[in-house]
């Protein structure tokens, strides 16, 4: 029921150079270990968090534990720029997706 802290670092789309599929991937600053990890599906919806122009709250399957399982998501920029920027990004690699079709594997 409390907001676990994942950490900070750099948001990266990444789209697989055969299937066209696109997913988002954010590593920790100094350990570079894998914080989130998951497809960008059209069933993902970015809802404002908190009524905060500068970030935002989801719901996906998230595979960056070796394990998939639905989770709620947040992140946080440092300014609403950013925070538009990201939302911008996450909907083209929704759009691409879709047009790519089903995912035919389990991860990514």
């Amino acid at each position: 029921k409390m907001w676990k802290e994942r950490g900070t670092g750099d948001v990266k789309f990444l789209k697989h150079k055969e299937s066209g599929k696109v997913r988002m991937l954010m590593r920790r600053e100094k350990t570079m270990k894998i914080c989130a990890n998951f497809f960008l599906l059209p069933t993902i919806h970015l809802k404002e968090n908190a009524g905060s122009d500068r970030s935002w709250v989801w719901q996906c399957i998230d595979f960056s534990e070796e394990k998939q399982e639905v989770s709620v998501l947040a992140i946080r920029f440092a300014n609403s720029e950013n925070a538009t920027k990201f939302k911008e990004e996450c909907d083209r690699g929704k759009e691409a997706n879709a047009k790519a079709g089903p995912a035919t594997e389990a991860g990514p």
